[in-house]
């Protein structure tokens, strides 16, 4: 840690580990997104979206905002 801060990129420990604790969350994130990819294409045959697919979707996404 110290030879962090003493590079010059961060300016203390604590922005240090805010970074480490930041870069572990956005992996996680990557990793669960990936995996519902995977889910996604593992889970049979593709269908068309229709109009009415996009527009729950939204409503969907505007609940969880």
């Amino acid at each position: 840690m110290d030879e962090q801060v003493g590079s010059g990129r961060h300016n203390s420990v604590g922005e240090y580990v805010r970074e480490l604790i930041r870069s572990d969350e956005k992996r996680k994130v990557q990793e669960k997104l990936e995996a519902l990819l995977m889910e996604g294409l593992q889970s049979g045959s593709p269908s068309e979206m229709t109009r009415k697919d996009w527009d729950e979707i939204r409503a969907e996404a505007l609940k969880q905002v």
